[in-house]
């Protein structure tokens, strides 16, 4: 078993895998992402946030090929990631039914966090996503948490995960307060509106 923080390495954050691409989900406009894959959603990024581009890329997970759609949005030492993903051979198992969900704006979400201790710095040096936010102006500094946000479409082929994340001091004494005051900060940053037809 992976360390604490570690599993994340190989799961939807800072993934690893072949770079070339040929798809493209994200429609933005400034600081508001449009999701055009089968989870459709418009997130808006609170303004004084600085856009630092997108990436596409493909991605290994647990033995299946993703494509990603990434934006990445910062301001000072918080980020905001927002993944729009699809399984290349579309076997419907996105489910996180399992997971505790929470509620932005009137959406519900599936949520969970994880946190990268200070011994991943090396794994994240050949990192895709990682090198693209510091190659665009984000200072990543371990030990780094993330509060993820999912949502599935209806057929488990696609989801769109949207993180919030920031530097803390160590992964393993994360208080509540920290938690209560990331929670304060997305929703203070972010709006969701589900997109139908």
């Amino acid at each position: 078993m992976l360390p604490r923080g570690l599993t994340l390495l190989a799961a939807f954050l800072f993934s690893t895998g072949p770079s070339a691409a040929f798809h493209d989900y994200l429609d933005r406009n400034s600081n508001t992402v449009t999701t055009t894959h089968q989870a459709a959603y418009r997130i808006g990024i609170g303004e004084s946030f600085v856009p630092l581009g997108e990436l596409h890329h493909r991605q290994e997970s647990n033995g299946r090929m993703f494509k990603v759609s990434f934006a990445a949005f910062s301001k000072g030492s918080d980020i905001v990631l927002i993944h729009a993903e699809t399984l290349e051979e579309p076997t419907g198992i996105l489910d996180y039914g399992h997971l505790d969900q929470v509620m932005i704006d009137d959406v519900s979400v599936a949520f969970r966090e994880q946190c990268v201790p200070e011994e991943a710095e090396a794994a994240l040096a050949n990192n895709p996503e990682a090198n693209f936010v510091k190659d665009n102006g984000f200072e990543l500094r371990l030990p780094f948490l993330l509060t993820q946000h999912l949502l599935t479409s209806g057929d488990g082929n696609a989801e769109v995960v949207i993180s919030y994340g920031r530097r803390v001091a160590n992964c393993d004494e994360i208080s509540d307060v920290i938690r209560k005051d990331i929670r304060a900060r997305l929703e203070n940053t972010i709006t969701l509106e589900r997109i139908t037809n």
